[in-house]
């Protein structure tokens, strides 16, 4: 029993201390607790209902959606905020210059494009129907005349062949959901668009470097001559009696080769380009503008080239046979390319050859 009493009191002390430490660690919890309670209660309060502020924020609603005026300003002025995407227009949330981009393509462009693409070639068909084809005056004398190479047709005819895939593919994504879907149905139009820009992106560059050889190819013969301004001022022969003398290539030719060929075509295959291959850091505002770039030049590639296409097929007899065969007789020689004609003639020109770098041939003995 001693031993017990004598524990007691060796273990009083220690129990004295820890009373002794209990106040300050009370009035520690107290102000916690006092803290979280507080923190509640302004929860609660903030959280009541006013009908006042509620109101008020209404009213603002309306007159300016997100109730944020300095933030939408911010956004109006193409300000750049911050971002943790490393692109160049990460920090524009939107861009008002996409605005002008969706109205020309919401409107003027599938209207007037459509218009365009349809009136032109109706306007040529009725030409045709009235004029006819251009027929030889005297009759063929059967000496034929190699007018193009075969290097020279094939080139031609890959380029013609690019044109069309990127013609039919192209406006099928332009004026698809215009016109296509409503004949396909939106499902299988989807798929008829995913498999149109696969062919476009890679036809395109083919196109391409078929441009750049075609420039190469006949860029000596479509110089521009003196007499090629009368060949313009009597349209070709449609003012006046007989076709007016003209070259290898006429002056209509020439005109197709220097805007349709080289200039429309490098503009397509620049703003191509720029719209297929976005890895240069190019901005929304670049994108845009090279899509409307490449869709007018589109449209006017296309309408100059049924120009082109009449005069080549239905429009002139003896045309085709040119670029198919590579063969014109030489009636068709002298009243369509007189100059042309009587350089061969002389000697000053050759026909066609398959090896124009190692040995053209010379002037045919039977125009000598």
């Amino acid at each position: 029993m001693n031993t017990g009493a004598h524990a007691s009191a060796a273990n009083k002390p220690m129990l004295t201390n820890a009373v002794a430490l209990s106040p300050q660690s009370g009035r520690t919890l107290w102000w916690l607790l006092l803290s979280t309670l507080l923190l509640l209660l302004a929860t609660a309060v903030s959280a009541q209902p006013n009908p006042e502020r509620a109101a008020a924020e209404a009213a603002q609603q309306q007159r300016q959606p997100g109730n944020n005026a300095p933030f939408w300003t911010d956004i109006e002025a193409m300000r750049r905020g911050v971002t943790q995407v490393q692109t160049i227009d990460a920090g524009v949330l939107i861009n008002p210059g996409g605005e002008l981009w969706r109205k020309l393509h919401e409107g003027p462009f599938p209207f007037w494009g459509a218009i365009w693409l349809v009136g032109v070639p109706g306007a040529i068909l009725l030409f045709w129907f009235f004029a006819g084809p251009i027929k030889l005056h005297a009759a063929e004398t059967g000496r034929l005349i190699r007018r193009f190479a075969s290097w020279e047709r094939v080139l031609h005819w890959t380029a013609a062949t690019c044109f069309l895939i990127l013609v039919v593919t192209g406006f099928t994504l332009f004026f698809g959901k215009y016109y296509v879907e409503a004949l396909l149905t939106y499902p299988v139009y989807s798929w008829v668009a995913k498999a149109a820009v696969t062919l476009h992106n890679f036809t395109a560059p083919v196109f391409a470097v078929t441009v750049v050889s075609l420039f190469l190819a006949f860029v000596k013969r479509n110089w521009w001559r003196a007499y090629d301004w009368g060949w313009v001022r009597l349209l070709g022969g449609f003012i006046g009696k007989g076709e007016p003398p003209s070259g290898f290539f006429n002056a209509g030719e020439k005109l197709w080769f220097w805007f349709g060929v080289t200039t429309l075509g490098l503009v397509m295959i620049g703003s191509g380009a720029v719209l297929l291959l976005p890895v240069y850091n190019q901005t929304r505002d670049v994108l845009a503008a090279a899509d409307i770039v490449h869709l007018s030049a589109a449209l006017l590639f296309v309408g100059a080239s049924f120009g082109h296409i009449y005069m080549g097929t239905i429009g002139m007899r003896g045309a085709l046979r040119a670029m198919r065969e590579g063969v014109v007789d030489e009636t068709w020689a002298k009243e369509h390319h007189s100059r042309w004609h009587d350089d061969l003639k002389a000697g000053h020109a050759h026909e066609a050859s398959d090896a124009p770098l190692l040995a053209p041939t010379a002037a045919p003995e039977n125009l000598r």
